[in-house]
């Protein structure tokens, strides 16, 4: 009666929905093709879905581009079957609205979708006490990420370094 796609793959809703007769709806993590993914090819720059030789090539880049384009035009029809989209950040969210149509101004959350973050409970950590002098004075920098090529880890190691560089050891 209900299809719910956790998974990214919009291509099967339309299956659930015209041919199953169900309610459709998706809980999107990461859609499947990106703008930024567009993007990158449109721009011919080097990264983690355009490798240099791609990026270098007219024939090649423009191949790529009308095959992203389908591709993102595929997903974006069968997503826009879904009768209800929910979506775990902001990010996610503007990349659905915009592949999908899901606006939302044509009168509500029905046309839209919803942030739904994961649930995670934080609330022991309010009880850590801050005791600075435990550290040593020192400050830490912890960052949580998954490991993927578009996350741009290396970056931030980068970014690091530079600060590193451009402040005093007491700050």
């Amino acid at each position: 009666s209900i299809y719910i796609d956790t998974m990214g793959y919009s291509f099967t809703m339309p299956l659930f929905k015209y041919c199953g007769g169900c309610l459709t709806g998706a809980y999107v993590h990461y859609p499947t093709i990106s703008t930024d993914m567009l993007d990158q090819v449109k721009s011919k720059r080097s990264s983690y879905n355009n490798r240099g030789f791609i990026a270098r090539s007219p024939i090649v880049s423009g191949l790529k581009l009308r095959y992203y384009k389908i591709f993102a035009w595929l997903y974006g029809m069968c997503g826009r079957v879904a009768d209800t989209v929910m979506v775990n950040s902001s990010w996610t969210e503007e990349h659905i609205k915009a592949l999908w149509g899901r606006s939302g101004e044509a009168g509500g959350v029905a046309e839209g979708c919803v942030k739904v973050f994961p649930p995670c409970d934080t609330s022991h950590l309010q009880h850590i006490a801050r005791d600075e002098d435990a550290a040593g004075g020192q400050m830490r920098i912890l960052s949580l990420g998954q490991f993927r090529p578009e996350k741009d880890h290396v970056l931030q190691i980068k970014a690091m370094f530079e600060l590193r560089q451009i402040l005093s050891e007491e700050d």
